[in-house]
């Protein structure tokens, strides 16, 4: 009767889940989020250049929302810092006339480049001018207001950026990733790396520099360190190597450049990396992943919810084999609750668990089994136990015993 009731509650409470699915959303990531263990955080590539030009202020501002923008910087002739991915302006940047700049961004001024505008999404010659002008640091703080702003810059610019950000006092705004594969340079580049915010990072396929770097990056404060490869079965996709973010940090894939072992850029690229471990993911598509990692959280509440009607069930009354099948489907169901679980194993972990449950088979009633170890102190306790029993066996005899001689 209990197992009826249970499924009937079952398929009521997924019609129930089922109209509740746009409620569920992915909140945008300040820098904390990046140091601690937690659900997937999806970073948008250079903001959301599909709707505005690349690195942006209005790409920024519109990448924000689905949890953290990456962009481009670089140094200004004045010591200032301005978003753009180019040495020079050729690709992105047109004057008033709409005729296409060719300088160095390092032979212009802060004011010279911000008066300047953009070509639409990534640029190109074909691409037409916008009304959107080249962004200054300070404007794309001020765009990404609490999310994260990840600044992708080199070795050689840490130190005017780190000023800049220090005087616009955003340092806790901030996250600085550099175009570097060696986690030398970063420490040498940052003296004291937990004085800032930063990404560890390893690119290549050689196993025992790859744990190096990890470990070298979670000890320094460093607790989202970015991996790549183009090799798809390479060390950087092993479980080895995933096992050591198990504790503590995150690792971070980008899937731009064919650094996520050449997967796709699409729900499948996704799904395959968070499942091997990767919590933290670069892409061009902010809007499509945002949506696949709501549609995480919601199949999150509905194995929770079966999990909750579940574990109270009673197993004593079924059989040894399909009792453990379902004890076992339990136990995956939980930890997948608990860690961040790929789209795929979420579902995967539902249907394994809902059939386990229908597949229990009532048998005859377990003998249980108790067991005990014994020790000095149980034997002592025993023997106390015993001597105490026999002392008020023979008080209760001794006083029968005169209770009928009175009589």
């Amino acid at each position: 009767m209990t197992h009826k009731i249970l499924k009937s509650a079952s398929v009521m409470m997924a019609l129930f889940l089922i109209f509740n699915i746009f409620a569920t959303s992915v909140a945008a990531t300040d820098v904390k989020g990046f140091s601690q263990r937690g659900d997937v955080i999806c970073i948008s590539h250079r903001g959301d250049w599909h709707s505005f030009p690349e690195n942006s202020a209005e790409a920024v501002r519109a990448g924000a929302q689905y949890g953290a923008v990456s962009v481009d910087v670089r140094v200004t002739k004045d010591g200032k810092t301005v978003l753009m991915a180019d040495e020079t302006t050729d690709r992105m940047v047109a004057d008033e006339t709409g005729k296409t700049v060719s300088k160095n961004v390092a032979d212009m001024t802060l004011d010279e480049l911000t008066s300047l505008y953009l070509r639409a999404e990534n640029g190109g010659e074909d691409k037409k001018v916008t009304e959107c002008k080249v962004a200054s640091l300070e404007s794309a703080i001020q765009a990404a207001g609490d999310t994260a702003l990840i600044l992708n810059l080199t070795c050689e610019d840490f130190d005017a950026v780190y000023k800049n950000v220090t005087e616009l006092g955003a340092t806790d705004k901030v996250i600085f990733r550099f175009n570097t594969d060696s986690m030398k340079n970063i420490s040498e580049t940052v003296k004291d790396t937990k004085a800032v915010t930063a990404f560890g990072n390893y690119q290549g396929n050689i196993i025992f520099l790859a744990t190096s770097a990890v470990k070298k990056s979670l000890a320094n404060g460093m607790n989202t360190v970015e991996l790549g490869s183009t090799n798809g079965n390479g060390v950087l996709y092993d479980e080895f190597l995933m096992s050591r973010f198990d504790e503590e940090g995150r690792a971070m894939v980008s899937m731009v450049g064919g650094r996520s072992g050449k997967r796709p850029d699409s729900e499948r690229g996704w799904d395959d990396l968070i499942t091997l471990g990767y919590t933290v993911i670069e892409t061009d598509y902010p809007e499509q992943l945002n949506e696949y990692l709501e549609r995480i959280e919601s199949e999150k509440k509905q194995l929770s919810y079966f999990v909750d009607l579940y574990k109270s069930t009673d197993l004593q009354v079924y059989t040894t084999d399909t009792e453990n099948a379902f004890a076992s489907a339990l136990t995956n169901a939980q930890a997948l609750i608990e860690n961040s679980g790929s789209l795929s194993e979420l579902q995967n972990a539902r249907h394994a668990l809902q059939l386990s449950f229908d597949n229990l088979t009532l048998g005859e009633k377990k003998a249980v089994t108790l067991k005990f170890d014994f020790t000095v102190g149980r034997l002592v306790a025993v023997v106390l136990v015993g001597a105490a029993f026999v002392v008020s066996q023979i008080l209760l005899f001794k006083r029968r015993d005169k209770t009928k001689k009175a009589q």
